[in-house]
C-alpha cells in the first residue's frame, strides 16, 4: 500500500488496499500502522459491500450495534433512508458518544448516494491542536475536567456552551474528562473540547468557563488544524474518533440524496438514555 497524505498533521489517502485480503497480515499491519499515524485514512472502494466494510472496520477492533429499536452494525447518514440518521441537519463539531465515558474507538462512512453537487465532511485535529496549544492556555486547562453533555429535548441536540445559559443538570446524559486527554492506545494528549457537546470546565465560574472554552475552541478549530474532505461514490473514510472531530454542513433533500453506510469501532454504548430522555423539554433558556 502506499499512502498519500491529505494535510500537514493528518490524514491519507490509502492506494492499493485489498478489501478482500483477509490473511495478508502484512497489509493489515500496515494499516493499524498507518491509521495511528495519520487518524483518517480514505480510499476508493467502488462496489464495496456491507461485509466486506464491516470486515475492513474489524481490522480495527470490534464493531459495535447502533440502533435502539433495531440494533445492527451496519447504520446509514442519510437525508433520504427512513432509517437514515441526521437527515438534512447540520453538526457541529464533535466525537460520537463524547458524553458517554467511553466514546467509540473509531468511525468508517461509505459513499453510496452523494448529491451531484457535492457533500462534504469537515474534520479537526484535536492532537495537533494540543501539540501546539499556546502556554497561556495550558497553564488554565492543565489537571482540568470538562463536561461534555447531551440535550436530547433540544432538536438540534447540542449544547452551544450553554453555560452561559444557565448549564444543563446532571440528570442529562453527560460525562467529564481531562481536557488535556490522553489517547488510550498512541498515549498522545487530545486537546478534549467539542463544539457540539462542552458546555463547562470543572473549577471555574460560568463566564470564566465560557471565554475558556471559546478561546480552545479558536485555537482549536484554526485553519492548520482542519481538513474538508469531499465525498465520492465508493469512496471509504475510517477516522479515529476521540484524535479527530467531525461535523458537516445542512445537506437538504431536494439538493440531491446522501447516504453514507456507517460501521463503527469500539465499546457497545448503553442507548436507553436517548429512549429515557427523548421528548423532555430543556430546562435551560434559548442562547441568543
Amino acid at each position: 500500500m502506499e499512502f498519500e497524505p491529505l494535510h500537514a498533521t493528518f490524514g491519507a489517502i490509502v492506494h492499493g488496499l485489498d478489501p478482500f485480503a483477509h490473511d495478508d497480515d502484512t497489509q493489515w499491519d500496515e494499516f493499524r500502522t498507518a491509521f495511528d499515524a495519520f487518524r483518517l485514512l480514505v480510499a476508493d472502494l467502488p462496489g464495496l459491500s456491507d461485509e466486506a466494510h464491516v470486515d475492513i472496520a474489524r481490522q480495527l477492533g470490534p464493531t459495535v450495534l447502533e440502533g435502539v429499536a433495531e440494533q445492527r452494525s451496519v447504520t446509514y447518514v442519510s437525508n433520504v433512508r427512513p432509517d437514515g440518521v441526521l437527515a438534512d441537519r447540520a453538526a457541529a463539531f464533535h466525537i460520537d458518544f463524547g458524553f458517554f465515558p467511553d466514546p467509540y474507538d473509531a468511525i468508517s462512512l461509505y459513499g453510496v448516494e452523494i448529491p451531484a453537487g457535492g457533500t462534504e465532511t469537515w474534520f479537526a485535529d484535536a492532537i495537533a491542536a494540543a501539540d501546539d496549544l499556546p502556554d497561556e492556555l495550558r497553564a488554565r486547562v492543565e489537571g482540568r475536567t470538562a463536561r461534555h453533555v447531551i440535550d436530547i429535548g433540544d432538536p438540534r441536540a447540542e449544547t452551544v456552551v450553554r453555560v452561559r445559559a444557565g448549564r444543563l443538570d446532571d440528570t442529562y446524559p453527560h460525562s467529564r474528562r481531562p481536557v488535556l486527554w490522553t489517547h488510550t492506545r498512541t498515549g498522545r494528549e487530545i486537546l478534549a473540547v467539542w463544539e457540539q457537546q462542552t458546555d463547562a470546565i470543572d473549577g471555574y465560574e460560568p463566564d470564566e468557563s465560557t471565554e475558556l472554552i471559546e478561546a480552545l475552541f479558536a485555537h482549536l478549530y484554526r485553519p492548520e488544524h482542519t481538513l474538508t474532505l469531499p465525498w465520492r461514490p465508493g469512496q471509504l473514510a475510517i477516522w479515529d474518533n476521540r484524535a479527530l472531530q467531525h461535523g458537516r454542513p445542512r445537506v437538504a433533500a431536494a439538493d440531491g440524496a446522501r447516504t453514507l453506510r456507517r460501521v463503527c469501532i469500539g465499546r457497545q454504548q448503553d442507548l436507553s438514555a436517548f429512549a429515557t430522555y427523548a421528548g423532555r423539554t430543556p430546562r435551560t433558556e434559548t442562547i441568543a
